[in-house]
């Protein structure tokens, strides 16, 4: 890269590689694909990888990083095909339990859906905290991803408990 380029247009250049080699190998850290982007003559820190796979909305699936992005086809509903369990933690507090890498996508999608009286959300690597106003949004919230994904497991402290 030109080191006269601007920053903005250095970072979306890096963010392009990103997506290029995901897309080209399977690259399960991100040391890899720090490795990659040498490759193609872009150094890159690990906290730039870190924000750009972030900013990038990609998941871990199958071990690699993918494409997290909402019109992703892997992914047509990551609230059926990633959450593993949900279940109330006290009146203001859900945990939503995913596929290991899959958190970020599961927040992003319950922060996409506007629910009302679901303050926020934060992802982990496998779980998500989504903080809501009072208890019956608790339990609405938790009543509506059991009516999302049939075969979801709940754990103590969870609303109508269903085993897949």
């Amino acid at each position: 890269m030109n080191i006269q380029t601007a920053p903005a247009e250095r970072k979306r250049q890096r963010q392009q590689a990103v997506l290029e080699a995901i897309g080209a190998e399977p690259l399960a850290t991100q040391q890899d694909i720090a490795r990659a982007l040498r490759k193609k003559g872009i150094d890159a820190t690990q906290v730039s990888i870190s924000r750009d796979i972030s900013e990038l909305g990609l998941v871990k699936a199958a071990g690699r990083y993918v494409s997290g992005h909402p019109a992703a086809p892997p992914v047509a509903d990551p609230l059926a095909a990633l959450v593993k369990a949900v279940a109330a933690a006290g009146p203001n507090l859900v945990v939503v339990k995913c596929d290991t890498g899959a958190a970020p996508r599961v927040g992003l999608a319950l922060d996409q859906l506007g629910l009302p009286g679901v303050v926020g959300t934060l992802a982990g690597d496998d779980t998500v905290f989504a903080a809501v106003s009072t208890a019956a949004d608790n339990t609405r919230l938790v009543r509506l991803l059991q009516s999302r994904i049939p075969a979801v497991r709940t754990g103590p402290g969870s609303v109508g408990p269903r085993q897949a």
